[in-house]
């Protein structure tokens, strides 16, 4: 169970989570904050492993008190906690240099893009500045990309996190729901992501008109849009030659994307695995930048850039078809798990390929599936560090280098009963 409220101290009282959200305690719950606002903190009694500090916030608007975690913390809280935010070096968001990604006080996550929402004054003749994403060994990233930017997203939604309990709850409107409400705690200078971003929505359907809503407010603002939705059904016939525009799933509110033959190519070297899975049937998903303009009749749009990411039948990121077997088999047997998105973090980085979340500890899986030369070298740098951070018999490991039809997947470890 995600973002889960448990039991909050402050002072020398404990408040549970019945009393923090029911009806009838509301005014009450409003007092004890307020008269704790300005005098005092609070902490959460989930059983995470730090001190899980909370702030108690006002809002203006509202009139109303609330709790947020302190910014930087939210990797002491646990993973099912509402207040839960992982620590950079659980996942490829180690591999940018400071400011890159920063949490405020407020919540909000200001990032800084390769390029950025707001687009370039129409009358201005200069150059755009775009920030280069150097590729050398041990350099941090000066900015996001975006590719980096879907991997964030997916992360602040938690869909790259699953427990049993999930099973039968996520469909398409459900992604796209939380998606967006993780765009509305993400910003990029002054542009809130929630407020430029377009996601898959059916014809006349309320989703339809707000995507329509957001391209009109992005053209009157000389802003860039986001369009996030996972790629239309293969079809050999429409699909098979040149692809013109982008194929996206329930398109509805989104201008017509149209690629040149330099972005489709580009993408056919760039995500060739991820094309290839998508033409056997597989979810993929896309997130495009887009300059918009009006039109005569209709808001026309000039894709670019385009990154693509695939995804299970239940929206769990991988990075191959070893991963995908794990992913499916952990499901199978009921696990629950937490898969480290790459971000834009350079081969060097080490983080695992999985979180194994039900053994009562942080546990690491990695998936070892190449024999080359450079990639036995990383494996020997893998194996010593996870060793060395974890014990011997402190995570996992499956050499699908060596078991080419997945006839030996170790098993996993035996899950302890979830703390209450």
């Amino acid at each position: 169970m995600l973002n889960r409220k448990y039991y909050v101290q402050i002072g020398d009282k404990r408040y549970s989570s019945d009393f923090q959200t029911g009806n009838d305690s509301k005014s009450k719950w409003q007092g004890v904050l307020e008269r704790a606002y300005g005098k005092t903190d609070a902490s959460c009694c989930c059983p995470g492993r730090g001190p899980r500090k909370l702030a108690i916030k006002h809002r203006a608007s509202s009139g109303e008190y609330h709790l947020a975690r302190f910014a930087g913390t939210g990797a002491e809280h646990a993973n099912e906690c509402r207040f839960y935010a992982p620590a950079p070096e659980s996942s490829g968001m180690q591999g940018y240099s400071r400011g890159v990604v920063e949490e405020g006080e407020d919540g909000l996550l200001r990032i800084r893009l390769a390029r950025g929402l707001q687009a370039a004054p129409p009358k201005d003749s200069g150059d755009e500045v775009i920030v280069a994403l150097p590729t050398a060994p041990g350099v941090r990233k000066p900015a996001m990309s975006l590719l980096g930017l879907l991997h964030l997203l997916w992360q602040e939604a938690r869909l790259n996190v699953w427990y049993p309990a999930m099973l039968g709850k996520r469909n398409l409107g459900v992604v796209t729901s939380v998606l967006y409400k993780a765009a509305t705690r993400v910003g990029s200078g002054r542009v809130r992501l929630a407020d430029v971003l377009l996601m898959s929505a059916d014809k006349d359907s309320k989703a339809a008109t707000a995507n329509q809503e957001r391209v009109t407010q992005a053209i009157g603002r000389n802003q860039r849009v986001i369009a996030v939705a996972p790629l239309a059904q293969y079809s050999a016939d429409k699909h098979g030659g040149d692809v013109a525009r982008l194929p996206l799933s329930k398109p509805f509110g989104i201008p017509q994307l149209y690629l040149q033959k330099t972005q489709w190519d580009g993408l056919q070297k760039s995500f060739q695995q991820e094309l290839s899975f998508w033409m056997r049937g597989g979810t993929v998903i896309a997130i495009a930048q887009v300059d918009v303009k009006q039109g005569q009749k209709w808001p026309q749009a000039r894709v670019l850039d385009v990154a693509l990411m695939p995804v299970s039948d239940q929206w769990i990121p991988f990075d191959s078809s070893y991963e995908s077997m794990i992913e499916a088999r952990l499901r199978e047997e009921g696990r629950a798990f937490e898969k480290p998105l790459r971000f834009d973090a350079g081969e060097e980085e080490v983080f695992p390929d999985f979180w194994l979340l039900d053994v009562g500890k942080p546990y690491p899986m990695e998936v070892f599936g190449m024999a080359t030369p450079e990639y036995l070298i990383r494996k020997q740098i893998k194996l010593v560090h996870y060793n060395r951070e974890y014990g011997v018999d402190g995570w996992w490991s499956w050499s699908a280098d060596n078991d080419t039809k997945g006839l030996q997947i170790p098993s996993f470890p035996v899950k302890q009963q979830a703390a209450k």
